[in-house]
């Protein structure tokens, strides 16, 4: 599977995860941090749950999994001009329990992670050591993931995925252009914010399948940019976000853009999300890690113990404004034993639009939808 399979299977996952969010707010994700946990637990899952994440993933078997998210953590470790961070760190019960030898191979090999052994009986010092490693691996944007309750007796196992985004634009937008403006949350309601101003050249896009204007703004270094898909309409958003969920393949349009000179108007904004994966990934098809039947989790540690996925959560922020972005993601996944229970065109986007900050191979690394509330 190339890198370019990859981001497509990404950028698909992305806009399926994303549709299942908040449609009465503005949100940001990173459905790829997810997909780390995810793609790390389907090699050492038995049926169904194996062929469950795969089929979620869009990824057609272990080796898959191997070489691409091999090479894609390879390639985002060295995305130019901008501080990308990847982190993956997976915690274990102390006492005699351990990773089975081959998945551990895979977690270190393919994944990069450190391993630390943890005593969850003393839930709140548990939740205190993961919560730090986390703020630390996210620049301080995303505190308290994982809540002591999370933790208690029967945790065998607990997988974070930090992400960290800092870069700032190409061409920067002058904060003396910037302007209270209108932006229309729906066709009945605008609110003053605060909105940027530049007329530069940049990629840009019509697209009559997705009735949008696409704009792509790079960031410096080149590697990264941020790609936003404006809907024609005030109301349009949900339809392009479902469009893209039935599996649209948005990056066909972003190959299509050409540059030229556009006048942008974009909102100056910063989002935090909280998402329970425990009801977004269901949605996705992804049910057995979570049920107390048959997991499929049983081959991931040494003493072979029935488990299931007991909390799933991930936090997510972004910050856009003048000078660039900054994004940071985590996802936590908590195991337990069982037990039973053209003229220069105007992008003017005043109105709800969906945002993906892209990476090498337009590898969708955050998604998120603006809607002013």
């Amino acid at each position: 599977m190339d890198a370019k399979a990859l981001s497509s299977a990404v950028a698909k996952f992305s806009a399926k995860f994303c549709n299942e969010l908040d449609k009465s707010k503005s949100v940001v994700s990173s459905p790829l941090s997810a997909e780390y946990l995810l793609a790390l637990l389907a090699l050492g899952t038995t049926e169904p749950a194996h062929s469950e994440l795969l089929t979620a993933l869009d990824i057609p078997d272990n080796d898959s999994i191997r070489s691409s998210f091999g090479a894609v953590s390879a390639k985002l470790k060295g995305i130019k001009g901008v501080t990308f961070n990847v982190a993956n760190k997976i915690y274990i019960k102390d006492g005699g329990y351990e990773l089975v030898p081959e998945l551990k191979e895979d977690a270190e090999k393919v994944f990069d992670a450190e391993f630390e052994k943890v005593d969850f009986d003393n839930s709140a010092a548990a939740a205190d050591l993961i919560n730090k490693w986390v703020e630390n691996k996210t620049n301080e944007k995303i505190k308290d993931l994982l809540s002591s309750d999370s933790f208690n007796a029967d945790t065998r196992l607990v997988l974070v995925n930090a992400l960290y985004f800092k870069g700032n634009w190409k061409t920067q937008f002058d904060a003396m252009n910037t302007i209270e403006q209108p932006f229309h949350i729906d066709a009945q309601t605008s609110v003053n914010i605060p909105m940027m101003f530049q007329e530069e050249k940049f990629k840009y896009g019509e697209s009559s399948d997705l009735q949008a204007q696409l704009l792509e703004m790079k960031y410096e270094g080149g590697d990264a940019s941020m790609v936003i898909v404006l809907p024609n309409e005030i109301d349009g958003l949900d339809g392009v976000m479902q469009k893209l969920a039935d599996g649209y393949d948005l990056m066909s349009e972003v190959e299509k853009m050409f540059s030229t000179k556009v006048k942008v108007t974009l909102p100056k904004f910063k989002i935090e999300t909280e998402i329970d994966l425990m009801e977004v990934l269901p949605q996705l098809g992804i049910k057995a890690i979570f049920g107390h039947g048959d997991s499929g989790l049983s081959k991931i540690l040494n003493t072979g113990e029935p488990l299931y996925v007991s909390k799933a959560v991930q936090k997510a922020y972004i910050e856009v404004n003048e000078e660039g972005a900054e994004a940071a993601a985590a996802t936590g996944m908590v195991m337990m034993l069982r037990c039973a229970p053209m003229p220069s065109p105007h992008f003017r986007a005043d109105h709800p639009f969906l945002y993906l900050l892209v990476g090498p191979n337009r590898a969708t690394l955050f998604i998120g939808v603006f809607r002013a509330k």
